[in-house]
Order: C-alpha cells, then sequence, then structure tokens
C-alpha cells in the first residue's frame, strides 16, 4: 500500500490492506499514527508478520498489547485464529473495538481493557502521552517510567487493572493459547512471570516477545524461556534487532517449543536383514556412538559443531575400512545428478541406497545395510536433533505447523576424495538440518586434507543454502585434521561455511562417511 502521508488529510478516516484479493482488512485510520500503522503493517516487524502467517484456523492467539489491533485483526481475519487482546490504555482500546466490529470479527477477537502483568491488582496506567482518537504506545502499568524502565514523568495517569495469563486462563476468560505475543514496552518480563502455569502447557507452541538486550530483566527472560523448552533462531534475532536510534538492541524474538510428536523419519533404502552377529555388531557399535554423541560438548563459534574422536569402537572402525566399497562399485559425484555433470568429478561415492546396495558383494552388503539400519533410525536422528536443539526446533516447528508432522531422513555416501578435488565455502543445501563427517583414513598420511572452517569476509553475509563460494570472499579459522575414526558434525545455518583445500598431492586417497539429516518438505 502506497500512499504519500502528506495526502492523508485528504482521504477518509479508513484504509485498507489486500491480504488476498477476497479478503481485504479494513482500519479506522483517525489520526496519521493510526493510518502509519496500516500502512507499515507488513514492514514495521516483518518477523512479527511472518509468525503470525504460521496460524492456522482454529488455532489460539494471545495479544499482550494489541494497541488498536494491527496483529489481532491480521491473526483472526487472514488466518482465522481465535484471538484474545488485551490493551489498557484507553483511547487505544477504543480504536481496537472499532477495528474488530469494522472487519465482522466480534466471534473471533475477545478485547480486554486490562493490563496483564506479574500479578492482580489496581494502579496507574502512565502515559506517554495522550491521544484524543488512539494510537500512541509506551505507556507503563505501576510505575513512572519508559520502554528503558527509566524514569520518565508522565502528565496523564489513568486509573487500570491488571491481571495475569495464568488467572485468566484459569478462571476461563481466555482458553490456552498455542501462540502468544508480547508487546508492553519494557514490562514482557513480568507479563511473562504471570504465566509460569500456562507456560507449562505444552498446548503453548510459539511467542513473539519484544526484547530490549539492554535490560537485565530482559536478558533474564531469555535465558528463563530457554529454561522452559523454548529455542529462538539467533540469525532471526539478528536480522530485526534496531542498529541505532532510541531502540537500539530492541528486537521481537520468536520462541519455539517442538510438539511431543515425534519425528516422521523415513528409511531411504530397502533394509534387508543381515546375520544375527551382524545386527549385534552393529547395535553395540552404535550404542558407543550414540553414548559419544550424547557426552560431547558443542562449540558455537563460527556455527554450532562437534569434533569427536574415537567415535566408533577400534574393532568396529577396522571393519569399516575393510568393508570400504572397492572402487568398481564407486561412482563419480557428478554423474549421480546430486550436482552439476562438469563438477566434482574427483569425487567418488557410494549412495546409501538399493542401486548401489545391489553392485555389493554379499559380505560389504550386510555389513552397511545393518549400519544403515542405525545411521538412519528414529533413535539416531532424535539424538541428534535434540543434541542441536537450539538452532534446529525453530525449522522444526515451521515444519510441524506447515504439514502436521516433521518428516526427516538420513541421506549417506561413501567417499573417496582424490587429487585434485576441492570444494569452495559453502553452508550445505538448504533442506539439511544436520551434518555428519565420519573421517575414514587408516592413518595419519591425510591428517592435513580435513574439511576447513570460514568466516565470510562481509560479517553480514548469510547463506540461505546451496552455493559454493570462491575461497578469496573468505577468512581461514581452522581445520578439523582428517584423523582416523573422527566425526566432525555441526547443524547446517545460514553461516556453516566450511569447505576442503585443493588436494595437490599425487595418488590421493581421501575416504569418509558422509551423512546429512535432510528434510523431506520445501521449508524454508
Amino acid at each position: 500500500m502506497k500512499i504519500n502521508l502528506d495526502q492523508y488529510e485528504a482521504l477518509r478516516p479508513m484504509a485498507s490492506v489486500a491480504v488476498d484479493d477476497q479478503n481485504p482488512i479494513t482500519f479506522f485510520t483517525p489520526n496519521k499514527v493510526a493510518f502509519w500503522r496500516v500502512e507499515t503493517l507488513f514492514t514495521k516487524e516483518p518477523a512479527t508478520t511472518a509468525w503470525l502467517d504460521r496460524l492456522k484456523p482454529g488455532m489460539v492467539l494471545l495479544d499482550v498489547g494489541a494497541n488498536v489491533g494491527m496483529y489481532s485483526i491480521l491473526g483472526a481475519k487472514a488466518k482465522g485464529a481465535t484471538v484474545y487482546a488485551f490493551e489498557p490504555e484507553s483511547q487505544n482500546f477504543s480504536l481496537l473495538a472499532k477495528n474488530i466490529v469494522l472487519n465482522q470479527l466480534e466471534k473471533l477477537v475477545t478485547p480486554y481493557c486490562v493490563a496483564l502483568s506479574d500479578t492482580i491488582k489496581l494502579d496507574r496506567l502512565y502515559l506517554s502521552e495522550f491521544k484524543w482518537d488512539g494510537g500512541s504506545s509506551c505507556h507503563s502499568f505501576g510505575a513512572e517510567v519508559g520502554f528503558d524502565l527509566n524514569h520518565r514523568s508522565s502528565a496523564v495517569t489513568q486509573g487500570c487493572a491488571a491481571w495475569t495469563i495464568d488467572e485468566a486462563v484459569r478462571g476461563g476468560a481466555i482458553e490456552v493459547p498455542d501462540f502468544i505475543k508480547i508487546d508492553v514496552d519494557g514490562f514482557e518480563h513480568k507479563v511473562v512471570q504471570g504465566a509460569l502455569q500456562t507456560l507449562q502447557n505444552k498446548k503453548v507452541r510459539s511467542l513473539c516477545v519484544e526484547i530490549n538486550t539492554n535490560l537485565k530483566e530482559h536478558r533474564g527472560l531469555v535465558e528463563f524461556l530457554q529454561s522452559m523448552g523454548f529455542y529462538f533462531d539467533n540469525r532471526q534475532v539478528e536480522l530485526v534487532t534496531r542498529k541505532k536510534g532510541a531502540f537500539k538492541g530492541c528486537a521481537e524474538y520468536i520462541f519455539d517449543r517442538l510438539p511431543d510428536q515425534q519425528l516422521d523419519v523415513q528409511q531411504g533404502f530397502t533394509y534387508q536383514p543381515g546375520s544375527s552377529a551382524s545386527t549385534g555388531e552393529a547395535k553395540a557399535a552404535f550404542d558407543h556412538v550414540y553414548n559419544k554423541i550424547a557426552n560431547s560438548d558443542i562449540k558455537t563459534d563460527p556455527f554450532p559443531y562437534m569434533v569427536i574422536d574415537e567415535i566408533f569402537p577400534k574393532d568396529y572402525y577396522r571393519r569399516m575400512l575393510d568393508m570400504f566399497p572397492p572402487e568398481a562399485t564407486l561412482t563419480p559425484l557428478s554423474e549421480t545428478g546430486r550436482v552439476t555433470a562438469d563438477k566434482y568429478k574427483e569425487r567418488l561415492v557410494a549412495l546409501f541406497t538399493d542401486d548401489t546396495f545391489a553392485r555389493m558383494d554379499p559380505e560389504r552388503k550386510a555389513f552397511w545395510m545393518e549400519f544403515g539400519k542405525y545411521m538412519y533410525s528414529p533413535e539416531f536422528i532424535e539424538l541428534m536433533t535434540r543434541r542441536f536443539l537450539p538452532w534446529c526446533a525453530n525449522r522444526l516447528s515451521a515444519l510441524y505447523e506447515r504439514y502436521g508432522r516433521m518428516p526427516l531422513r538420513s541421506d549417506a555416501m561413501l567417499v573417496s576424495d582424490r587429487t585434485d578435488y576441492a570444494i569452495g565455502p559453502h553452508t550445505d543445501a538448504k533442506h539439511r538440518l544436520i551434518s555428519f563427517l565420519f573421517y575414514m583414513p587408516k592413518d595419519l598420511e591425510y591428517q592435513d586434507l580435513g574439511t576447513s572452517l570460514y568466516r565470510h569476509k562481509d560479517p553480514d553475509f548469510f547463506c540461505k543454502g546451496g552455493p559454493h563460494y570462491k575461497f578469496k570472499d573468505f577468512v581461514y579459522l581452522s581445520t578439523v585434521n582428517f584423523i582416523p575414526n573422527r566425526l566432525l558434525t555441526f547443524v547446517r545455518t545460514g553461516r556453516s561455511f566450511h569447505g576442503v583445500e585443493q588436494i595437490t598431492r599425487p595418488n590421493v586417497d581421501r575416504r569418509l562417511l558422509v551423512n546429512n539429516i535432510r528434510i523431506l518438505e520445501d521449508v524454508k
């Protein structure tokens, strides 16, 4: 919607936003501030509107600090959600009620002229300003302070009642919400303190909270929500954090909690059981792997990753080396259809597919199928997603809300990299969730040929996934040495840049097993 504010006085005091051709939303705009809120509905807080887009009909949204109802109306009319909107300032509440009626949402949106806090009481609402026709913000309940919680004199006060979310739910005034939006200009931590019981209900899936990182109360709030099982995406926060002005350091944090439903793990190849001996061997090996992963530290710089030595029992690792497929079983990666045909011819692979297993001799086929049974198992994928949950939760939550399930699958291949192989810094494809590089050399001959970690020279550079970049644009950080029986595993982020410097020495056979936990639907 593009209208010059200078032309405002010539307009009727209403403005519409076209959500789609059949469903316009109309707002009363009796002043320039109200009009500006309509004009910037999708640009002022893009994280909030993107978060609301995840709502589905029948879900419950609690809008704490609803102001004139921009997001309440959007959630109800565009997404069909049931909304409870709390706005204590009198003129904002009046405009909120008008907007509900104007859009015929009386059955979906229930407004309350009440403040939500950590206690039930009557007190004063200290106004930043009094606008006769609504649209103002930065008011404070029970304390004469600004959004930064520093003292601010208020010329106008309003008598106000405060309630808690827990008591509102307990008393039946509102349903347990699926989504909670909290934007109360500095008092967000008090709203959460009044919702401790409600937040323990697993029906509460996601919160959008305005956080002021300059406030110790808000930094503590972030830690508290994480302790409750809610996680946020650092990149999402980084993109919306105010870099200058009075609100520098403020941002809308999207906190997600995974549902209790198990991951929908799919196999990827047709498993044919081997002997009981091989099954027992693989199970014991992966019990060892699970224990190693569960008890290893995660490093977070430059992105979340783990390096784990002796990842397999020594005897089993020797079996892995013995069972590595002969060259005749391997296929150049360039011929698999996974990359451009003229690239990465120096990488030979054996994919974990029915066709590849059919080309193996019976002993190798049985060994790698048993290996794949555990590598592709729900237990393995569940363990890894839980270990990296702070960096996976938002993507998995979006996956569940879009499809009603979380379909994941391992995607493994045995690899032999030859002389001249190189791969520039990249973050992995966007459908990948977690990547694994199991190093498989026989000795330390190739220890300098490990995977390297990089940081882009532009600190704001972010990759959605896919492209392989030029080395010259990155700062080399370190190499995870290529030593026997070592695992490098990491979660894919927009900055998980890794690669392999060109292998120049002759007659190299750099062996490893690569596995990726991948999302099976097109979810951003």
